[in-house]
């Protein structure tokens, strides 16, 4: 409503502005004409005095006698001119007004350009319950409707051009933003390359006064670590460097992101454990209680890898078992071929942490359905992702699928742009739609502040322990490389799984109950990390012996334990990482990726030192505020 307000008005002053003209070169016209001959010297004479009219002069005098076309001219122009130059200095006092408070800001956010994903996550940070402030970036010309339209509703809005300007303008703009004290800062540019330029230009003279989140839009793999390397490196020139903390996304991870994190999805991988109770109180119990997940997938496109690589993750509940992906395709088993050597790191990771099965569905829709009629009878899907960018061949699949796995989460992907609800099948509880930006440029998907705070709690007790086993303290987070906060992250979006194993496990237990009883067996672990920094070298066979026998005695930890090591193989394999002698990012390698965990707390303890996998347990049931 407010839009068509101004649009009407504008409107009405451009009428306005041609009336006054129009009336001011007719009367101007008539009364020159009758003094002056020369047609050059007329025309001159007619054009001044219109102008003069919108500078506050009028032409003619007030003694001589004038028509009512020319009074209106005469207060019509001065009003309008009036109007532009109040105008002018509103603005200017509008955005002095959004510069000062958004300076005042803790929650203080930078968007770097004015592309559809950053107009997105302004309007959806504008809606979050925090009172973020923002200030918008651009290297693009904002015209003034436009920069008008943000400056009221508080976005203070700067135009610059980082190649094609001089240092007093850079810092006059740093200045202005309070760079140094933001919250966070998103580079939202299409191109990956000239987010790396922004980065780069914001990293070489940014000296931050707190800890600062960038987040960086970025496609390409490749670019991604021309960003770390350029972090690493201005680093060493500038200490202040290290409280800033990067974070790189783009949208096909986001919308993975988004889509695992939805209440149905997650309680249907959950349904894999039904079967463990208070009764399933040894390793094998457990585990024999636990029934994978089964999952179709419909379509091979360019969401397909990073959905499987999530899967990976957080589909893990099983030592021996791996997740089921059914994928179902026309040709799937081509087009499979086809995305895993394009990929190839990728293909034997994937094949270890899931099992994929294709299903080449032809042309007929006939074959689908002969297909979920046996998956009915023999092994029904826990839940079911339809992707294709074609929505009416999901909306197909969806009619068939609904009438065999009524119950089962599904998720369909619309592109369209077109309103779904009113041909989606009557069973709507079960359907979820996707497929608009807005659900992934949000606070929710895109910070994930509560996630990285549990990532960064489990980072700070593996120091910790790290320390209290005289293996020197470790990494702080903004120090960690990208590989080690993203196996972070990963672990902490698996929480939810081991705290529903312990919640089954000890069923009858309330959650502070849980805690104490995890706090208690902490204090045992802490014990013997004591026994070892306190024993020297002797002592490491002895802890080792000792951390076995605290397993043997704690079936539920030992179970968690080896659950997040094989968490851990399967969150490196999605990353691209093979076995190898040597620890060593660049070339993707990890002695730890060894999946028999007698062989972890046996031969390799000293290597893959398996009481971390047991830290992350202790991390489970806290709130963000406390501290191992």
């Amino acid at each position: 409503m407010q839009e068509n307000r101004n649009y009407y008005k504008k409107k009405i002053v451009l009428a306005l502005f041609v009336i006054t003209v129009i009336f001011g070169l007719q009367t101007l016209y008539s009364y020159y004409s009758a003094k002056i001959s020369d047609p050059l010297q007329l025309l001159s004479a007619v054009l001044y005095g219109t102008i003069k009219l919108f500078l506050f002069v009028s032409p003619i005098s007030a003694e001589e006698k004038s028509s009512i076309f020319y009074e209106f001219a005469k207060w019509m122009a001065p009003i309008l001119t009036s109007a532009f130059i109040f105008t002018q200095i509103s603005n200017i006092l509008l955005h002095a007004k959004n510069m000062l408070l958004n300076r005042a800001s803790m929650h203080h956010v930078l968007v770097f350009e004015n592309t559809e994903m950053g107009e997105t996550l302004i309007g959806n940070l504008m809606k979050e319950r925090t009172p973020y402030k923002i200030s918008l970036i651009t290297k693009n010309f904002l015209d003034d409707r436009l920069k008008n339209k943000y400056e009221k509703k508080g976005i203070a809005t700067y135009q610059i051009d980082f190649e094609h300007c001089d240092e007093n303008e850079v810092r006059e703009l740093f200045s202005a933003l309070h760079i140094h004290h933001a919250k966070y800062i998103f580079f939202c540019s299409d191109n990956d390359l000239e987010n790396y330029a922004l980065y780069a230009n914001v990293i070489k003279r940014i000296k931050p006064r707190r800890p600062i989140t960038c987040y960086a839009h970025c496609s390409s793999n490749t670019v991604v670590g021309y960003m770390e390397e350029l972090l690493s490196e201005e680093r060493k020139r500038e200490e202040l460097l290290k409280k800033i903390d990067t974070v790189h996304f783009n949208q096909k991870d986001l919308t993975v992101r988004m889509l695992l994190a939805v209440p149905e999805v997650k309680e249907s991988i959950y349904r894999s454990l039904e079967g463990v109770s208070g009764e399933t109180n040894r390793v094998d119990t457990i585990e024999e209680a636990i029934k994978p997940a089964h999952i179709l997938l419909f379509s091979v496109n360019e969401l397909t890898l990073p959905l499987l690589k999530q899967l990976a993750n957080d589909a893990t509940v099983s030592l021996t078992r791996n997740p089921k992906i059914s994928i179902l395709a026309e040709n799937a088993s081509h087009k499979m071929q086809e995305l895993l050597d394009l990929n190839a790191p990728e293909k034997e990771g994937l094949l270890r942490a899931l099992d994929l099965e294709c299903i080449d569905l032809g042309y007929e829709q006939r074959n689908l359905q002969n297909y979920l009629k046996e998956l009915s009878r023999e092994d029904s899907p826990s839940l079911v992702f339809l992707m294709q960018e074609d929505v009416v061949k999901s909306l197909k699949a969806l009619n068939l699928i609904d009438r065999y796995f009524v119950n089962a989460p599904k998720l369909i992907r619309n592109v369209s742009n077109v309103d779904l609800s009113h041909v989606l099948p009557k069973t709507r509880e079960t359907i979820k739609v996707f497929g608009d930006l807005s659900e992934i440029m949000c606070s929710e998907v895109l910070i994930r502040s509560s996630l990285d705070n549990r990532a960064k709690q489990f980072n700070d007790s593996y120091n910790k322990a790290s320390g209290a086993a005289g293996m020197g303290e470790g990494c702080k987070w903004n120090e960690l490389s990208y590989v080690k906060k993203n196996s972070s992250r990963q672990s902490a979006t698996h929480a939810g799984i081991k705290e529903e194993i312990i919640k089954r496990v000890l069923a009858g237990k309330s959650e502070q109950e849980i805690r104490a009883y995890l706090s208690e067996k902490l204090e045992e672990f802490k014990k013997l990390q004591e026994a070892q920094r306190l024993g020297g070298d002797r002592a490491k066979e002895e802890f080792q012996q000792s951390f076995r026998s605290y397993l043997s005695e704690n079936p539920l930890l030992d179970f968690l334990s080896r659950l997040e090591h094989k968490r851990w193989c399967n969150s490196y394999y999605a990353m691209n990482f093979r076995y190898g002698e040597k620890k060593d990012e660049n070339l993707k390698t990890h002695p730890c990726l060894i999946e028999d965990w007698g062989e972890i707390i046996g031969k390799k303890f000293d290597i893959c030192h398996p009481e971390y996998d047991l830290l992350s347990v202790f991390t489970l049931f806290r709130k963000e505020e406390e501290e191992l």
